[in-house]
């Protein structure tokens, strides 16, 4: 991940501009973390600045608010570090590739689907796509067809935004985010198939895995009538798991095959296949219309709080309801009546991770596109029902 280390940061007057970067505030923990807000061309990152044991700092983007497209985090720090006038002990940042940052068409955010995708043509999707040769080479041999790649390796998802444009291929969107939420935010029986190959295995921790009864119920409910859901993958476990989930359905039209050929293959496989490992595929084919579904909402708060009292209650703690959670991490201060909370929250299996921000009693999330999925929802009646707790 970008960054630099320093012994020094020259402080600045917030908010203040420096070249295409806006610094709006500066927030500290208890812990001596510090993070600092930052925009450019409407991308919002927070710089987390931590001191190390010998004293030089640490300069980095935070995990929560990380652009997908590296360039913008890259061309912030860049900005950040001239206008502290910081001087650099190491660097990982090439400034001359980031001198002109922009926006990548063919990269979405999960807003986009919840809100503003039509469906106009039949969707395949690919969730784990990896160095992209299966995505690519679909892309082109079906360019009637919409396709969405799901990863969350931004290097990964970097080259493949690279080779969409070097190679022109329109029909490709890709969105940084979980597989295991991205389903509810697709409208019914608009899927021909959903590609999973050779995800991370997950052997010691299985409630990990893509595949668990949840994701296989979403899947039909997207899949149209003879449309596909098809594992790839080298590890007999982890074909096993998914077999055994798919045979727990009351119907099931489910299809086995081993080391069966493809046009194209992964890195990883053809590294399997030297291997000699065994290559397993199951592919379950929907067999029945689904309901329509609504499209979920944004998730906010209406309540006014007063920090001071949040800031004076907090600990971390990690509170449980049935299925679903809520973390709370770590505070920072603003100011007296300023702050951001650092949660995670969702369901037990997979979670949302993200900032409240708190400026004069307004509580909004960061980033603000939180979507009403049903562990959300569960989980933010939760944490109002515990900023209620407190200031009430």
């Amino acid at each position: 991940m970008p960054n630099f280390h320093t012994k020094t940061l020259k402080p600045l007057r917030y908010p203040c501009t420096y070249k295409e970067t806006t610094f709006t505030y500066e927030a500290h923990s208890k812990r001596g973390n510090t993070l600092v807000m930052a925009s450019t061309q409407g991308e919002q990152v927070l710089i987390r600045i931590q001191q190390k044991e010998d004293g030089v700092l640490l300069v980095k983007g935070d995990k929560v608010t990380r652009p997908t497209q590296a360039s913008f985090l890259q061309k912030v720090l860049i900005d950040f570090r001239d206008a502290s006038e910081a001087e650099e002990i190491f660097s990982n940042i090439e400034p001359k590739k980031f001198l002109h940052v922009k926006h990548s068409p063919y990269l979405k955010e999960i807003e986009f689907f919840a809100n503003h995708f039509d469906v106009e043509r039949e969707i395949w999707i690919e969730i784990g796509f990896g160095s992209g040769r299966h995505l690519l080479h679909q892309a082109k041999k079906n360019p009637h067809i919409q396709f969405i790649g799901l990863e969350i390796h931004k290097p990964s998802i970097e080259q493949v935004l690279k080779q969409c444009e070097l190679q022109n291929i329109e029909n490709i969107l890709v969105i940084d985010y979980d597989a295991r939420l991205f389903m509810e935010f697709l409208p019914s029986n608009v899927v021909g198939r959903i590609f999973v190959h050779f995800p991370v295995p997950w052997d010691k921790k299985p409630h990990r895995r893509v595949f668990s009864a949840a994701f296989i119920e979403e899947a039909l409910r997207v899949l149209h009538v003879n449309a596909t859901l098809e594992l790839r993958t080298d590890s007999p476990l982890y074909f096993e798991f998914t077999f055994s989930q798919m045979m727990q359905l009351s119907k099931a039209d489910v299809h086995v095959k081993k080391n069966a050929e493809l046009e194209i293959t992964s890195k990883y496989e053809d590294r399997w296949r030297k291997m000699e490992k065994d290559i397993y595929d199951v592919i379950l084919t929907n067999e029945m219309e689904a309901a329509p579904i609504p499209k979920l909402g944004r998730l906010h708060f209406d309540d006014v709080v007063d920090f001071a009292k949040i800031r004076d209650a907090f600990k971390d703690e990690l509170l449980r309801g049935e299925g679903f959670f809520v973390h709370f991490e770590e505070l920072f201060e603003i100011d007296e009546k300023s702050g951001l909370i650092r949660l995670s929250f969702g369901a037990n299996e997979r979670n949302e991770r993200c900032f409240i921000q708190i400026q004069e009693g307004q509580v909004t999330y960061l980033p603000e596109t939180i979507l009403a999925t049903k562990s959300n929802v569960a989980a933010h009646t939760l944490i109002k029902e515990w900023f209620h707790g407190i200031c009430d």
